[in-house]
C-alpha cells in the first residue's frame, strides 16, 4: 500500500495536474494506494501524522509537493524507522530533486518509486529555538539564519512567486527579492560554536546556511561538497562584505565558485550553536520557521 500526500495548490496547480497523471498509471497497473490532499499550510504534517498513528509496520509514504510540502511531511512524521519515503516533485524550485536527481517527469518519478534498483538513507537537519516559543523544527535539505531567510520571508508574503509560477518562472522571484533585499538588509553580528567546542565570533554576518544537501532557493549551490548521508552539516558563513561585494557574490552562487571569495567560510560539523546581535529570521527548507537570534542546528544520520 502507497500513501501518496499531494499538495494540489503546489506551483499554481502543478500538483493537481500531475496527481492525474500518477492516478492514471497507478489503476492501469492495479497499484494499492491511498491518496491524502494537503489544503492548507501545516496540514500535510497533519496528514504525516495520521499516516503514522493509522498504519503498523512499513509504510510507504510518497509526497507530491514542492520541497515545503517535503518539509511538512517530514516534521509530521511520529518516527522515521519504519518510513519508505518517495518524492515526485511539482513545487517551482525542486531543490530536494536536484540534489538527489529525482526525474521532474511524474510519471519517471513514480517508476523510480514503484520498481526502485536502490534505496539511499538520508540524513536531515533538527534546529532548536532557544529564545522564543517555536517548536524543534527538522528540515531535509536546507536551512540558514540571516540573510536568504529574510528573503525567504519576503518571498512567502510576496504574491509575485504565484504569479511567475503560472509561466514556470516561479524560481526567479528569489533573485528579484534578493536583489532587492540587499539593499536594506541589517548585518548582524554572531557567536559561533561548532561541535560544543570551538566558539569563534564574526562582524557583519550576511548568512549562516547550514545544508544537508548542495541546492537551496531554486538552484543555489550553497554548499558544492555537501553529502546527504555523511551526518554532517555543511555549514557556509559569509561575513566582513560590502554589499557590493555581495552583489557581485550571488551570481556566482549558481555554480558553487562563492567559496573562492574572501569573507566566505564553508565547513562540515555535526551541530552548530548560533547567536546574533539581533533578531532575524530563520528559514527550513525555503519556509520561514521563526524570527529570533539564538538557534542550535544538529544533524540526525541516516534515518530517512
Amino acid at each position: 500500500m502507497y500513501h501518496f500526500i499531494i499538495n494540489p495548490y503546489s506551483s499554481s496547480g502543478k500538483g493537481q495536474r500531475y496527481w492525474r497523471t500518477v492516478k492514471d498509471i497507478l489503476d492501469r497497473e492495479g497499484v494499492s494506494y491511498t491518496p491524502y490532499f494537503s489544503n492548507n499550510e501545516g496540514h500535510a504534517s497533519e496528514l504525516a501524522s495520521q499516516i503514522c498513528a493509522d498504519v503498523k509496520g512499513v509504510k510507504n509514504i510518497v509526497v507530491m509537493g514542492g520541497d515545503g510540502t517535503l518539509n511538512e511531511v517530514l516534521n509530521g512524521l511520529s518516527e522515521t524507522n519504519d518510513i519508505l519515503l518517495g518524492y515526485i516533485p511539482c513545487g517551482s524550485s525542486n531543490d530536494l530533486a536536484r540534489n538527489l536527481n529525482i526525474p521532474r517527469d511524474p510519471a519517471e518519478a513514480l517508476a523510480h518509486i514503484l520498481k526502485p534498483v536502490k534505496f539511499k538513507y538520508l540524513d536531515y537537519g533538527v534546529i532548536d529555538f532557544h529564545d522564543t516559543d517555536k517548536e524543534q523544527r527538522r528540515f531535509i535539505g536546507s536551512s540558514g539564519i540571516g540573510f536568504d531567510a529574510e528573503v525567504c520571508a519576503d518571498v512567502q508574503a510576496s504574491g509575485l512567486k504565484r504569479k511567475l509560477n503560472k509561466y514556470g518562472l516561479g524560481k526567479l522571484v528569489y533573485i528579484f527579492i534578493a536583489l532587492r533585499k540587499l539593499a536594506r538588509i541589517k548585518l548582524t553580528d554572531a557567536v559561533v560554536i561548532t561541535d560544543g567546542v570551538k566558539r569563534t565570533s564574526y562582524k557583519r554576518v550576511m548568512f549562516i546556511s547550514s545544508m544537508i544537501h548542495r541546492y537551496e532557493g531554486g538552484g543555489m549551490m550553497m554548499a558544492p561538497n555537501a553529502d546527504p548521508s555523511d551526518g554532517l552539516l555543511s555549514v557556509c558563513l559569509v561575513h566582513g562584505l560590502s554589499k557590493l561585494k555581495v552583489l557581485l557574490l550571488l551570481p556566482t552562487v549558481f555554480l558553487g565558485k562563492h567559496t573562492n571569495f574572501k569573507g566566505v567560510e564553508t565547513f562540515n560539523c555535526a551541530s552548530i550553536d548560533i547567536t546574533t546581535s539581533h533578531e532575524t529570521a530563520v528559514h527550513t527548507d525555503g519556509e520561514v520557521a521563526a524570527f529570533c537570534s539564538h538557534i542550535t542546528v544538529s544533524c540526525v544520520s541516516g534515518h530517512i
